[in-house]
């Protein structure tokens, strides 16, 4: 794992855990789903509907090393989320 130059972008440490899912760790898809759970975890998913055996957990960190876009939502509090939408985000409270 390489070690920011800057300060760590999110509030969270960075061995903080994250879901995501194959398609992002496997197959290169990008990120269409962040949400910042209500018990502090992260998800950054690709938007497709998926079986439990498609999701994986990585830290925080790693998952800035995957997608450094991802910094961007670093202030997302616990209990919204951001999805893209025809090429826009569109950030909101979870259901």
């Amino acid at each position: 794992m390489k070690l920011f130059k800057r300060k760590f972008p999110f509030p969270d440490a960075p061995n903080t855990m994250c879901f995501t899912c194959c398609h992002i760790l496997n197959d290169n898809e990008p990120i269409a789903y962040i949400s910042h759970d209500e018990d502090g975890c992260w998800q950054f998913l690709c938007g497709k509907n998926h079986t439990e055996d498609e999701a994986r957990i990585v830290s925080l960190a790693e998952m800035l090393e995957i997608d450094k876009s991802a910094a961007k939502f670093a202030d997302l509090k616990r209990g919204e989320c951001a999805e893209k939408r025809d090429g826009s985000w569109v950030l909101r409270k979870k259901a």
